[in-house]
């Protein structure tokens, strides 16, 4: 009896034991796999811990092995993906070793997005979305004389015959047949003053632009303003006169005492400034300004974090929706860097930008999440996540628009066009 009770509470020992070596065992398991490690039971006990997948270790014969988390979506959702030589679904949350991956998005009719990425232990998320962009379509746009953009998806076009609108949903013929020279966006010179086209006609622009304009011998339009560089002064569409201005860059005015914003032809933040001021060196972040001294970009609030980056030099740094753009150059080659900071980690890409383009004059368009790179003599295509410049237009661009350019090449006048397809 007695011997029967201890071998009873021997087994019952026996059993809460194993029943605590399992919980140990699995809390173990659940400890490493919220530390980015899984349990690799194909080979060997060769290393017990190690991050597998690293790029000194191939992890073959790793029991407990590193891992990241690889989240891509894709519009379209039919797109085919592939992630090094395997398939990969759409919008999947995959579990994969640390290392270098290559991912391939593609589909009839939209350009191929190739992305390059490392998953490790300071960077193991590699989360994107990314809309493809259908195939542009060019047309070289024979009897056209001359075109002019007066909106985002509204241009003028100079034909024989004489001036034609085209707006978002409809077309007319402009009763209008005398000297055309456009100033900037919906201003134009003409032999009778400066005109002003509104509501789909010309009409003579109000007195203010006017004598501005008729004093200025060199008037130009620049960030949706009217700027003189010979008597140093700007107007605004709606009348706000200035003088003393220093330099007009980065959508900044300089004047000797303070730094003012512009934001849509509007003059916005003001800040008081001591002493000389460098526009090319000053950058609004943000809509924060900051000062570039060799690589670190100084916020004027002292509250704020100082951005450094890996550059010699920085030329142009600007926020576009998720990313903040940087430009520098080095031995006469100008670098792109994006860091992207809309991830759980924040991701950089250096890309070297074309030879064959004018970059005195650039503007930076967001695209469905993806980067438009509008300059003088070109149109290049960054995919989001992609280091790869696609160049879609190589000509004197003439107007910009969410689906379209119109562009001057070898004499003749062109149109592009990208829109989604059916």
């Amino acid at each position: 009896m007695i011997e029967s009770y201890q071998i009873e509470i021997m087994r019952k020992r026996r059993a809460s034991r194993f029943f605590w070596l399992i919980v140990f065992i699995f809390a173990l398991f659940l400890y490493f796999f919220f530390q980015g490690y899984y349990p690799d039971v194909r080979v060997g006990f060769r290393r017990i811990f190690s991050e597998s997948g690293s790029m000194n270790s191939s992890g073959t014969s790793d029991l407990i092995r590193s891992f990241g988390i690889i989240n891509v979506k894709t519009i379209p959702i039919d797109s085919t993906l592939t992630l090094g030589t395997d398939s990969y679904s759409n919008n999947d949350k995959r579990m994969s070793d640390y290392g270098y991956y290559n991912m391939q998005i593609s589909k009839s009719g939209y350009l191929t997005n190739t992305m390059e990425f490392l998953l490790d232990r300071e960077k193991p998320f590699f989360i994107e979305k990314v809309t493809l962009l259908p195939h542009p379509s060019y047309e070289k746009l024979n009897g056209l004389l001359d075109l002019y953009q007066v909106a985002n998806d509204e241009y003028i076009t100079r034909m024989a015959s004489g001036l034609f609108w085209s707006g978002a949903l409809s077309s007319s013929k402009v009763n209008y047949s005398g000297s055309l020279e456009q100033i900037g966006g919906r201003y134009f010179r003409s032999w009778t003053g400066v005109l002003l086209w509104d509501a789909g006609k010309f009409e003579k622009a109000n007195t203010a632009i006017t004598n501005f304009v008729s004093t200025c011998e060199q008037v130009v339009w620049k960030y949706d303003l009217f700027s003189c560089p010979k008597s140093m002064s700007l107007l605004t569409e709606w009348g706000r006169y200035m003088t003393g201005i220093l330099d007009i860059r980065n959508h900044l005015i300089a004047r000797s005492s303070s730094i003012t914003q512009i934001s849509g032809g509007t003059l916005g933040k003001s800040w008081i400034q001591s002493g000389s001021t460098d526009l090319s060196r000053v950058f609004i972040i943000d809509w924060e300004y900051y000062t570039n001294n060799s690589g670190k970009l100084t916020p004027r609030i002292s509250t704020l974090e100082i951005l450094t980056i890996p550059l010699d030099n920085i030329e142009y740094a600007s926020t576009l929706g998720e990313d903040t753009i940087f430009m520098w150059q080095t031995n006469w080659i100008s670098h792109l860097i994006i860091k992207h900071s809309g991830d759980p980690i924040d991701r950089m890409r250096d890309i070297i930008l074309p030879s064959n383009i004018d970059y005195s004059h650039f503007e930076f368009h967001s695209h469905d999440g993806n980067i438009m790179i509008e300059t003088l003599w070109g149109l290049l295509f960054l995919y989001r996540g992609s280091r790869e410049l696609v160049e879609i237009v190589e000509g004197n661009i003439l107007s910009y628009s969410t689906i379209w350019s119109a562009y001057r090449k070898d004499g003749m006048l062109w149109w592009v066009s990208w829109s989604r397809q059916p």
